[in-house]
């Protein structure tokens, strides 16, 4: 039997979408509230532009510290471990490969179950999606979800935020948690 493959992105899907945001409330002095996030890059949470923001944060070391601090969704362990006895997955986050440590230390410490971790170290996960040949991906970031599910069109479940509360097309399924996602996945294939 051909086992469906799963991308899953990282941030904001496995970890709690607020992460970064509490985040850069607790250690940059920003007052973000979540709730409100209307916009996905960080960067614009501070008066310094995209590249400036990142080097900032790579030499104040809050890029590792963004990613070691972040907290897991609700029961994705358990589902994570559930898919894995039925499906391939593979992690595809847009984190850079100098984080790689740090993020495979926070899949160990939070016991998620690793076999495949792509770090494309952009937003274009297309080409990996193309090359691992998945069936389905689960992201956060409205305009991943878009490119993914027009240049190849494979379903997206996309996980709400309140910076994807947008219209979707029909191969884009917005769920709420694990549990839903976990559920829209057995509708694309039944286990027996």
């Amino acid at each position: 039997m051909i086992q469906l493959k799963i991308g899953i992105d990282i941030d904001g899907t496995i970890t709690h979408p607020s992460s970064c945001f509490n985040y850069m409330n607790k250690y940059l002095g920003t007052s973000i509230d979540f709730e409100m996030a209307s916009e996905y890059e960080l960067h614009t949470y501070t008066d310094m532009g995209q590249i400036e923001f990142w080097e900032f944060m790579v030499k104040s070391g809050h890029e590792l510290g963004i990613y070691r601090e972040s907290t897991p969704q609700a029961f994705v362990q358990k589902y994570l471990w559930e898919l894995r006895q039925h499906f391939d997955l593979h992690y595809v986050t847009a984190r850079s490969e100098i984080v790689r440590p740090v993020t495979e230390e926070w899949i160990a410490r939070h016991e998620l179950p690793l076999d495949s971790l792509i770090m494309t170290g952009s937003h274009d996960k297309v080409q990996v999606v193309r090359d691992l040949s998945l069936d389905l991906f689960m992201e956060d970031r409205l305009e991943n979800a878009l490119q993914i599910a027009e240049d190849t069109s494979i379903p997206v479940i996309l996980f709400d935020a309140p910076y994807n509360r947008k219209a979707l097309p029909e191969n884009i399924i917005r769920v709420s948690s694990w549990d839903e996602a976990v559920q829209t996945i057995y509708k694309f294939a039944p286990i027996r």
